[in-house]
């Protein structure tokens, strides 16, 4: 099976992504729940402006989506294969350590 390398490029941004701890706890975060940016700060004891500069680089790598309600954002998971992804690279971490 060859890659493209447009393939390449976007498997590689995605692995970015993710590859910065803050970022993989609001993956967490919104596995559980739709969460506003407030509210994500609040949960992780980080400012707001922060919390907005992971999700777009989130939202960037098409990991996270947001709908509107009223003047909120509510983010949550673009879908849950990030998630197995994550729980996958996770699985794999533990059996190298055992």
């Amino acid at each position: 099976m060859g890659l493209s390398s447009l393939m390449i490029d976007e498997v590689t941004g995605l692995f970015k992504a993710l590859s910065e701890p803050g970022r993989l706890t609001i993956i967490y975060k919104l596995y559980d729940a739709e969460l506003s940016v407030t509210e994500l700060a609040e949960q992780l004891g980080i400012e707001q402006s922060a919390v907005s500069h992971q999700l777009k680089i989130l939202k960037n790598a098409r990991v996270v989506t947001f709908r509107k309600e009223g003047k909120r954002r509510l983010y949550s998971l673009a879908d849950d294969h990030i998630y197995i992804l994550i729980e996958q690279v996770m699985s794999h971490a533990r059996e190298k350590r055992e």
